[in-house]
């Protein structure tokens, strides 16, 4: 993922709390679980440097806050499944990347943001399919911040 300015970060947050219809347990889930994933990706890429900040603050998300998270414990057993298929994903995608084929680039290009499902499935939890249905192309459309040649360059 490219380094975003802090504008985006802030837009981020600001769509976030909309999108999860300002449910601050909710929130809370979406906010660790991205920061878990972001810094899984700078590990993975070797492309930033990681704070030790932050690897402390997501090992504690993951391990203290994210057990005693009243939504994601609520809806575990909707996120786990969601959760793993964007890990699969994940892991795909760092393979098929490195893939002579420009199709299987393609592909891990496409399926490296699986997790963004999960702000779709939240959005659903809280609002139902109509609900789903109106923000789900916002937030395809906000995190589809680079084109394939853009990540490409990154990942030649």
């Amino acid at each position: 993922m490219p380094v975003m300015p802090q504008e985006w970060h802030e837009l981020s947050e600001a769509n976030t709390r909309r999108w999860m219809l300002n449910h601050q347990s909710a929130i809370d889930f979406i906010n660790v679980f991205f920061d878990a994933v972001e810094l899984w990706d700078d590990l993975i890429d070797k492309d930033v440097k990681i704070s030790d900040t932050h690897v402390n603050r997501s090992f504690m998300n993951l391990m203290f806050v994210l057990p005693e998270n009243a939504w994601f414990s609520a809806n575990k057993n909707y996120y786990l499944p969601l959760i793993m298929m964007s890990i699969n994903g994940f892991h795909d995608a760092n393979e098929m990347c490195k893939s002579e084929e420009p199709r299987m680039r393609n592909l891990a290009f496409h399926i490296r943001n699986l997790g963004i499902e999960l702000y779709i499935a939240t959005a659903f939890l809280l609002g139902g399919y109509v609900y789903m249905r109106k923000v789900s192309p916002e937030i395809r459309t906000f995190f589809a911040f680079e084109t394939f040649e853009e990540w490409e360059l990154n990942h030649a």
